[in-house]
């Protein structure tokens, strides 16, 4: 279902859940999941993809837990297989 519909998160029982994932491009509809899971469960802790540094920002002044940005992530992982290749940093089981 479409976790932005409030029924959704109550029906995967968000109210006992421990973290929440939301991995949406649209920021919109992930502050209304987050508002809902917040209302229901005011312990959780959510992690949240983002697209710019400027939501990230207001993500984080919300109480966000983990916020994590595509490029930024995309740019650590080219770091870490480039180390690799390099062999300046272990290799991984995770290693492409």
């Amino acid at each position: 279902g479409d976790a932005g519909d409030p029924a959704v998160l109550i029906q995967a029982h968000v109210a006992r859940a421990r973290v929440l994932l939301i991995a949406t491009p649209d920021t919109s509809r992930a502050r209304s999941m987050l508002d809902t899971a917040r209302r229901l469960n005011p312990t959780i802790e959510t992690v949240v993809r983002t697209h710019t540094d400027a939501e990230a920002k207001l993500l984080r002044e919300d109480g966000v837990t983990g916020v994590f940005m595509g490029e930024h992530e995309l740019a650590r992982g080219m770091l870490r297989y480039t180390l690799r290749r390099l062999g300046i940093a272990p290799e991984t089981r995770a290693a492409h």
